[in-house]
Parts: structure tokens; sequence; C-alpha cells
């Protein structure tokens, strides 16, 4: 176990890690297999009806990660999650009773209340517990779990499906309430109390807490576009890779899968090696790079009318995400206050998940107006300039991380 860092061995670390792959699991199977099944085929209704309550899961995951960080950084995480993951497994038990789109909506909805305070606790929960030297390496082992889980999801629960419907949801929903006995049973630290002489409580004084907050957010707000930009630029691309796949490159959905496996593959093995380089040498040239990294190689994708040429060039995208991830999260964490963590963390991702709804809108309309390649240059352009961008900004966390070493 030398090759990890000691902090993720502890029993709340790796059991955070283990509660977000498997809510990730739950998620994917649900999102990329269950609901556009169960939607079309079942239920007879069009993708626009299943897009909706897609769309409804995410908004409510998004918009509640902010209050749920904050109310992570009160009471903490042990029952925040657990409560939480019985309200997503009641809404698995709605979606596999629904007979119509408001029902299916409905379910995905309460599934993403449900789903809320997953990320801000986990990450607050893993960043609080490394030291400043593993910052960005304890990222990458968060996004291992969430690129294993999350993959693994749609995979596994097709095997599932072709025994019925009704033994899928079952699983989903047992591993639901697996994760939130796994919370309940974890011991995290004990909360720090907030010096009331210095800052509100969210219970004592919540509009004076939250014009604190404003105030820290408005400290770190050049590094919003980032974070929306990050997303969004995958977002983009999240509704054309498959129809891309099919109709320019001609590939069967075997060989698409098979080409997940390698790009996915390669990020997931390059995340630890170069969370420990961002660690060593500084978040900035991994970050700028990666940007860059990734833009051209997107440029590159589309140039490539085969099969292995295209997967050599999008694992090289893999291994610019590789470079982005951890160096940019350990910048975020390092501009935040630690005694706000959680609800920081909730504002980041919230404006994130404004990328992730804004970016397949604005992808799918570029491939019907000008060409499927189109998604791939705005993407690519969107990161590029990004990259440049972010050699010459001074980011707090940036600085925050020089002052360390």
């Amino acid at each position: 176990m030398k090759w990890l860092p000691a902090n993720l061995l502890r029993s709340h670390v790796a059991g955070s890690l283990l509660i977000l792959m498997t809510v990730e699991f739950v998620r994917g199977a649900l999102i990329l297999s269950l609901l556009p099944t169960i939607g079309v085929t079942e239920l007879g209704l069009t993708p626009a009806a299943v897009g909706l309550a897609i769309s409804a899961h995410y908004f409510f995951d998004n918009i509640l990660r902010s209050p749920m960080g904050a109310i992570a950084d009160h009471i903490g995480s042990k029952y925040l999650l657990a409560g939480s993951l019985i309200i997503a497994a009641v809404g698995l038990l709605v979606v596999a009773q629904a007979d119509g789109g408001l029902d299916l909506a409905a379910g995905a909805a309460l599934i993403g209340v449900g789903t809320s305070p997953l990320w801000p606790s986990v990450i607050s929960t893993v960043t609080a517990s490394a030291g400043e030297k593993d910052k960005a390496s304890a990222m990458g082992y968060v996004y291992i779990a969430w690129l294993i889980g999350g993959g693994a999801g749609p995979v596994i629960i097709n095997f599932v499906l072709a025994a019925s419907f009704r033994d899928a949801f079952l699983v989903l929903i047992i591993l639901l309430l697996a994760a939130g006995v796994t919370a309940i049973l974890l011991h995290y630290p004990k909360i720090e109390p907030v010096s009331h002489a210095t800052q509100a409580t969210l219970w004592s004084h919540p509009l004076r807490y939250l014009h604190e907050l404003m105030e820290q957010v408005k400290e770190v707000r050049i590094l919003f576009p980032g974070m929306f930009v990050q997303t969004f630029a995958i977002g983009v691309m999240i509704p054309v890779l498959t129809p891309y796949a099919r109709v320019v490159l001609h590939i069967s959905p075997q060989w698409q899968s098979l080409g997940l496996v390698i790009v996915g593959g390669v990020t997931v093995l390059l995340l630890p090696l170069m969370g420990k380089w961002v660690d060593h040498v500084g978040a900035r040239p991994f970050l700028s790079g990666g940007f860059l990294l990734t833009s051209g190689t997107l440029v590159l994708f589309t140039l490539q009318h085969r099969f292995w040429p295209a997967i050599g060039a999008l694992s090289l995208t893999g291994l610019a995400y590789a470079m982005v991830l951890p160096s940019w999260n350990s910048v975020l964490d390092r501009s935040i206050d630690s005694t706000r963590r959680g609800a920081m963390w909730g504002v980041f991702m919230t404006v994130e998940g404004l990328g992730t709804a804004a970016g397949p809108v604005v992808g799918g309309r570029l491939w019907d107006a000008v060409s499927p390649q189109a998604p791939f240059w705005l993407s690519a352009g969107v990161v590029g300039f990004m990259g440049l961008l972010y050699i010459f900004l001074r980011i707090p966390g940036l600085r925050s991380r020089q002052a360390v070493t």
C-alpha cells in the first residue's frame, strides 16, 4: 500500500470514496441505461421526455449542492449522507413504478435531491484529511472512484436488465441503502466549532452566514470561468459522441464500448501519477498544459476517420484530462476557508453543473446547424483559450500553494 497516500488509508476517507463509487455506479446505470430503456421501450416515451427526466435529476442534484455542503459543515456527513441516500432509494422506487413522463421526471428529481450532498461531503472529507502536499493526489483518487463507479454502472446493469427490470432496480436500491449504512458506520473526525466572534453559523445567524459566504465567493470569482468551461466543454460533446462514432467513424456499439474502456482506463491509470506530480511541481503547468493538450487532441480527433487513430487521439485527451482534474481541484481546495469547505465545494459544483447543463444543448444545435465536427471544434477552442489564460492569471489557489512551499 506504499503507492497510496497515507491519508487515504483512514477508514472515513476510504469509506467516503467507496460511497462515492457506489452512488456513481447507481447514477451511471440509471442515466445511461435504465432511464432511456424504461422511458422509450417500456413506456413508449419520446427521447425528449427522457431528456426532461435526466435534466430534472441534474437540476436538483446541482442546485442543492451548496445548501447541502453548508449543512455538512455544521452537522457532518454521517447522517446527512445516510438520510439523503434513503431519499434517493425512494426516488428509484418511483422511477420503477412510473407509468408516464411526469412520474419518471419526479422520480429522477427525487434521486437528484438524494444525491446532492454526495460530492461536497466526499470532497470536503477527503481534502480535509489530506496534507497540503497531497491535495492533488487526494483529488486524483476521488475522480478515480467517480470514473470507475460511473463507468461500470451502465455496463454491469445491462447484464442484470437481461433478467428483468425488477432485478435491476432491486440491485440499485440495495446499493444505495448499503452506501447509507456505510456512512453511518464510518467514524468521521469531530467537526471543529466555528468562532462566533469572527463568523456566523448557519443556524444562529443565517443571513449573516450567507453574507460571509458570498464575500468568500467574491474572493475566488476569478475561478468561476474555469469551473464552467471544463464541464461545458465536456457537456458539448456528450450528445454527439455516440452519433459521431456511428455516422462519421462507422463504429458499432461494441467497438464504441471498447473505445470508452480504453480511454477511461488511460485516464484512471494516469490520475494517481499526475496527482503526485502536481503536488511536487505545482498546479500551473499541469493546468494550462492539460487545457492546451485537450484542445489539440480534440482537433486531432476530428481529423480521424478510422477506429484506432481516433482512439489514439482520445487517449491523449484522457492524458490531458488526468492532468487537469487533480491540478484544478487542488487549486480550488486551496482557495477556500476550511471552516466552510463543504459549502464552498457546493458552490463550485453548482457552477460546474451549469456548464454540464448548458453544454449538451449547444453541442446538439451545432451538430444540426453546422457539422458533426463543430461541437468538438468549439470545445477545443474554449479549453485552448482557458489554457492560455491560466498561464498568466493570478489564481488564489496557486498563491496559497506557493506560500506553503
